[in-house]
């Protein structure tokens, strides 16, 4: 089998990665973070011993074997990375893993034996063989992840190995660098301080080969022959990388973020030499504070990176690391070295680092053919590895040919840094503004989104939501798998700022006056494969009820012959961008965070779909958006609980005096079967009340689940009392509508409720008004007109919803009165 038929074979399983692959993945992450803590811990135990050898022996090359080590990391990867980009693709990569594991111990015990003999120049080539085993490593490594988690989960895998080698090398640096300072001191030789470290780092050697023998075995991309012409043919691969265009910026960006974390480390490693010459044994401890304090920011980005990238690739938090990498640098010249702001701005740096290049290293993996994927990423390494190489060569001429003072050489990669940053900000302007456009958002808005796998992978799609607020492209795009495109009027697209952000969210431009034009730009838009939303009312509700459905919507999805696929939005209804409360905008908000839902349907050829079919789809995901938000509910019992139980529930008027309830006489009412309260005896209003509820009790599950689902989808357009005033139950209603709007819609909405008897009107309200009980919405039949009338006309701003009358009167509206009917 071959790995791209073992990644479809995966990709077919509907309940991705399992437990066996999520086991090899995080032994991977161990293996990996145990690696590069080990190649540290060697690195910053080599740079301040030769300091102290090179210190003793009266040499001056103890200020360059740093530059030294630089380069002999950098040369295996040089010479080797195409023969290690075919051993990941001809033999299983998890083999290759464990070869890597072997290799590292072997040389570590060699390491062991220099230390014990003294002798530096065999540790330096341990060094260079270490090399030599990561260049075999790096493809194997990077390249099994998708074949164990697949696609869908490299933004997230990309951020966690970031991280896992960004905490291990932190790690490895600190922990070794102030051991070999405070043994140093202590014993006064080098040589002894630096082999106790070395010793515990062949013990991690061990680990890593156990966890090497805990990653599945994976089979083989492919086999290949191997031919001498392959110690050449990285060129090759580095044009095969170079040759795709996406590849090579991914590829680009990759390596810019490796060649400014050299020259960082290398400035750095100037400075502490600066604070502490000649060996001191502050030296290394220094080092190791200023690496802790950038890989510590690269760490944290790497984890932020992870969690942003996990549910796709967020290309837009590429330029934004860009620009902290650029600001960071320049607010680097002025910090004072071994200050807390100069050890913030290089955790800011670093940061900043790793924001740009967790997107484009999983983007770079991600577009990978599956059986070049080891080529690929070895060309990758080829050219971070030239690019850390320049690096080095550029550090080591501004330290040493120019004499520039560290300070010159951030302001040199602050110029840098700009223009990297301006032409990413070029290259993905789309990106990064969404990227902050939904950061704020989500800010400010929780999204679930309900089966996002029904949206097609591929092909034009035409999504047809409800209309309930301005925000609801911005709500939509935030939650859809794919990229949306909206259709706007042509005319916006002349005014400066609308017509910027149109393009840069690729909106469909269309004519306002040709119709016939318009659905044909549509109908294009959806046959180039693309997205695109219609919002099938064209224009915004203004009760949170869907509105009628215009042709426009059939009229494409004919032309274009694609995929109707209905999205139902809910919870913003209630939000300041809607129409709720009479007004947009300016109101104040209900919650921050403020929870939304997006549901998506199936999606069907348009041949199957008319407009009322979208509607029942709609209807049918609201429905189900409803059940899930509540699903909690359970019984009866259980949806009162939601009050609290010294909460009043409801007041009547019994002669001239208001009684009340609470909602814990209620519960106690259904759960011990007790007698109506003394003071509901004899208020036909309040009995029938109390008796409703046991009524809805007795109800079997199916009838009870209906009626909560009725209830909740006219609780966001009608909002009862507005969470502040009672609603006032007219007791001769029909049963059916007492339920919904006299039971269960206050509890939702959480008010009371004031109930009417037969007899009860004007007078009893009058009560109700002289105790300051706030009153706002009215329930009943047609006897309340006259009710609504006298109240109003009292300065009582009622509104009136009628049940059991006609339609309604052509000044009703103006008067707040409203007229239903029992099926709402």
């Amino acid at each position: 089998m071959s790995a791209s038929q073992y990644l479809e074979d995966e990709d077919a399983k509907d309940s991705g990665p399992g437990r066996r692959q999520w086991i090899s993945f995080w032994s991977l992450m161990g293996l990996q973070a145990q690696n590069a803590f080990n190649d540290k811990a060697l690195q910053f135990t080599l740079v301040p011993l030769g300091a102290w050898v090179a210190a003793k022996a009266g040499a001056e090359w103890g200020t360059f074997l740093p530059h030294i080590l630089g380069m002999l990391i950098l040369v295996p990867f040089i010479l080797f990375a195409p023969v290690a980009g075919w051993a990941s693709d001809t033999f299983s990569k998890t083999r290759v893993i464990r070869l890597t594991a072997w290799m590292q111990l072997a040389v570590f015990l060699v390491v062991l034996y220099s230390f014990r003999m003294e002798f530096l120049p065999l540790a330096v080539a341990c060094f260079f063989f270490l090399a030599v085993q990561s260049t075999i490593l790096s493809p194997a490594k990077n390249g099994i992840i998708k074949e164990l988690l697949g696609s869908s989960r490299l933004g997230f895998a990309s951020g966690i190995m970031q991280m896992f080698t960004i905490l291990a090398i932190l790690v490895g640096q600190i922990l070794i660098g102030i051991w070999f300072s405070a043994r140093l001191e202590t014993t006064g030789s080098g040589w002894t301080a630096g082999l106790l470290p070395m010793i515990l780092v062949c013990l991690g050697a061990v680990v890593t080969l156990v966890m090497a023998y805990s990653i599945q075995v994976v089979p083989a991309a492919s086999r290949k022959r191997f031919h001498l012409t392959l110690a050449i043919s990285h060129f090759q691969q580095l044009g095969q990388l170079l040759g795709s265009r996406p590849l090579r910026l991914s590829a680009l960006g990759i390596a810019y973020f490796w060649a400014f974390g050299a020259v960082v480390q290398f400035i750095t490693l100037q400075i502490a030499a600066e604070l502490y010459p000649d060996g001191h044994p502050n030296f290394g401890r220094a080092t190791s504070y200023m690496m802790l304090a950038a890989s510590g920011g690269i760490g944290v980005g790497s984890i932020l990176g992870a969690l942003i990238n996990k549910r796709h690739i967020e290309l837009g938090l590429n330029p934004l690391g860009g620009i902290i990498m650029t600001v960071s640098s320049v607010l680097i010249i002025v910090a004072t070295p071994e200050s807390w702001f100069f050890y913030t701005v290089l955790a800011f740096a670093g940061l900043g680092a790793a924001f740009f290049f967790v997107p484009i290293n999983a983007f770079l993996q991600d577009e990978c053919d599956p059986d070049q994927r080891g080529n690929i990423l070895a060309g990758s390494a080829l050219l971070n590895c030239l690019a850390m190489a320049g690096a080095v060569i550029l550090q080591y001429v501004m330290q040493e040919v120019l004499n520039l003072t560290p300070t010159n050489q951030f302001l040199i990669l602050a110029l840098v840094s700009v223009v990297a940053t301006c032409y990413v900000m070029r290259l993905l302007p789309r990106a990064f503004v969404k990227m902050l456009a939904f950061s704020a958002l989500r800010a400010f808005y929780r999204i679930e989104t309900i089966h996002p796998e029904r949206m097609p992978e591929k092909g034009g799609v035409l999504l047809t939501p409800n209309h309930v607020s301005y925000l609801d492209a911005l709500i939509l795009t935030a939650a859809s798998p794919r990229p949306v495109r909206f259709l706007m009027v042509s005319d916006y697209f002349e005014k400066p700022v609308v017509g910027k952000v149109a393009k840069l969210f690729d909106t469909v431009p269309i004519s306002s006056k040709r119709a016939k034009d318009a659905i044909q730009v549509a109908a294009a838009a959806v046959k180039e494969g693309s997205v695109v939303c219609i919002f099938p009312e064209g224009e915004l509700s203004r009760s949170g009820f869907m509105g009628e459905f215009k042709r426009g919507m059939e009229l494409i999805a004919r032309k274009a012959d694609c995929l109707i696929q209905p999205v139902y939005l809910d919870g913003l209804w209630k939000s300041i961008f809607s129409a709720e409360r009479g007004k947009f905008f300016w109101k104040k908000p209900r919650a921050i965070p403020f929870g939304v839902r997006v549901a998506f349907g199936e999606a069907w050829p348009a041949k199957e779909y008319r407009a009322g079919d979208v509607r029942r789809e709609l209807n049918f995901l609201a429905g189900e958006v409803f059940a899930r938000r509540h699903e909690s509910a359970g019984t009866v019992k259980d949806f009162l609980r939601q009050r609290r139980p010294d909460h009043r529930a409801l007041r009547w008027v019994n002669g001239v005096q208001v009684c009340s309830c609470t909602w814990g006489e209620v519960l106690e009412l259904l759960e011990q079967r007790e007698d109506l309260p003394a003071s509901a005896q004899g208020h036909p209003g309040a009995e029938q009340w109390l008796e409703d509820w046991r009524a809805l009790d007795g109800l079997d599950e199916e009838e009870w689940r209906g009626l909560l689902l009725n209830a909740h989808q006219l609780a966001d357009p009608y909002n009862l009392g507005d969470g502040k005033a009672a609603v006032t139950i007219d007791s001769s209603l029909p049963q059916a509508v007492r339920r919904v709007w006299g039971l269960l819609l206050p509890v939702i909405t959480r008010v009371e409720v004031v109930v009417l008897g037969p007899n009860d009107g004007a007078s009893e309200l009058g009560l109700l008004v002289r105790d300051k009980v706030p009153l706002r919405d009215l329930v009943g039949t047609v006897r309340m007109r006259e009710v609504h009338r006298i109240a109003r006309a009292a300065g009582v701003p009622l509104t009136l919803y009628l049940f059991g009358e006609g339609p309604q009167s052509g000044n009703d509206a103006e008067k707040e009165i409203f007229v239903g009917h029992e099926s709402a």
